[in-house]
């Protein structure tokens, strides 16, 4: 007799609980992150609280020392000595030895000749090197590593991460339990429950409750850069003329930020005065005929092919839409993966934190270089940019190599995609601690 009364009870108590969080204390922060993970591979936003990086990348993409005082480098760019800082602890307390880190660079031979020393060599000259050491470190064997927070606890279900929690390494640091939900539908249901105070990497947020308790800030991802890649070896787009003409004709795309380059423009090889397209019909059409004079009818008038995945699908629409006003039969495909084959494809790309594209770019990297593009004076420039130590010399290989990738046109950069970070207002100034929210 006592069955309905506990239902009702433990009902109230899942209210109260969902609303106004009784069991958490003031100082727990819980985040919300969408997608599966093991502890091998976990996401940025946990690794950065966690550890830290050899070196680090300032706001314009330049490479300083971090838990290292600095680096030597031979003559011919193919070996690295970093020396590391004194007296580094990892984050159970335990003095750092070069002995302890697990350093894996692909094509590389990583060698400690002493406890203060990480040497890195190469069969072939590499300046970018000390990009790719700005990961965060963790202590061979352990999660140890030398962030404001330390691992305190995992939960699974299987071979997958649920729940990290996170205990600060020094005072006032609020405790963070960060959940793992599988897709965006159940992370929005997690948050609507309050099992979580903020999601970040929702796609999506139309479908947020809308009230004076919630707040949706935006995070620009330079990481990243959503592209429409022409192939090069097809019989109507291997035209450079006519990629033109689409690449002025695409849409600036509301909200975002336009990537004109594929650099960031803080980067510190970002050359500004490289050539412009997007919005822009009047050169669009005189690029148009510009192709007509050297394609056929019958080529003018075949189909163009545009494929993308589902997540771009409305941008796909929009690029669509405007081409279609070039008098080109358009049509949109939507693939759940990215196709071997392909005319166009709109797609978000990974791009390095060192202006080094060689493999996006260079005519030998046929997995990655999707649009078959081939160019003598980039590849060039891509060579020399990996041999050269000074920043200055580096720049101008940089320089030239922007100029004539957009000349040619194999790709039309539309912008820096957007990270969207939703929270209840009441943990804000704790969020803005671990996230650094953006203004």
């Amino acid at each position: 007799m006592w069955f309905a009364p506990g239902i009702v009870i433990l009902i109230v108590i899942f209210f109260l609980q969902a609303r106004f969080n009784l069991l958490f204390k003031d100082q727990d922060l819980r985040i919300g992150l969408i997608g599966t993970y093991q502890e091998h591979d976990l996401p940025e936003e946990v690794t950065r609280l966690v550890s830290t990086g050899l070196v680090k990348a300032d706001e314009k993409g330049k490479i300083k020392p971090n838990l290292v005082t600095g680096w030597e480098v031979n003559n011919d760019i193919t070996s690295f000595k970093f020396k590391l800082k004194d007296n580094l602890k990892w984050s159970d307390g335990k003095l750092l030895k070069a002995q302890d880190l697990v350093i894996v660079i692909p094509n590389t031979e990583v060698s400690f000749p002493d406890d203060k020393t990480i040497k890195v060599s190469l069969k072939e000259s590499y300046s970018p090197l000390p990009s790719l050491l700005t990961k965060p470190l963790f202590r061979k064997g352990s999660m140890a590593g030398f962030g404001p927070y330390r691992i305190s606890k995992i939960e699974k279900s299987r071979i997958f991460i649920t729940k990290i929690t996170l205990e600060g390494t020094r005072p006032n640091l609020p405790t963070i339990q960060v959940r793992f939900y599988p897709n965006e539908k159940i992370a929005l249901t997690g948050f609507n429950l309050g099992e979580v105070q903020a999601l970040i990497g929702l796609s999506n947020t139309g479908s947020l409750p809308r009230g004076s308790l919630i707040k949706v800030k935006q995070k620009t991802d330079y990481s990243k850069i959503v592209t429409i890649l022409y192939q090069t070896s097809d019989s109507l787009l291997g035209n450079r003329s006519l990629r033109q003409a689409l690449s002025y004709q695409a849409p600036k795309i509301k909200e975002q930020e336009i990537a004109d380059n594929p650099y960031p423009p803080s980067l510190w090889a970002y050359n500004a005065d490289s050539k412009k397209y997007l919005a822009n019909e009047e050169e669009a059409q005189s690029a148009l005929e510009r192709a007509k004079s050297s394609l056929s009818e019958d080529q003018l008038s075949g189909q163009i092919i545009l494929t993308t995945t589902p997540n771009l699908e409305n941008v796909g629409r929009a690029i669509v839409d405007s081409w279609k006003k070039l008098g080109f039969n358009i049509k949109l495909r939507v693939e759940s993966g990215i196709p071997q084959n392909f005319q166009a494809l709109l797609i978000t790309q990974s791009i390095p934190t060192d202006p080094d594209q060689y493999f996006l770019w260079h005519a030998t990297q046929t997995k990655t270089n999707l649009t078959k593009y081939n160019s003598k004076r980039v590849d060039k420039d891509l060579e020399d940019g990996r041999k050269i130590i000074t920043e200055d010399d580096r720049k101008a290989k940089y320089y030239d190599f922007q100029k004539t990738l957009l000349e040619d046109a194999p790709a039309a950069f539309l912008y820096f995609p957007k990270t969207n970070i939703i929270y209840l207002k009441k943990v804000e100034k704790l969020l803005d601690t671990v996230l650094n929210l953006p203004r």
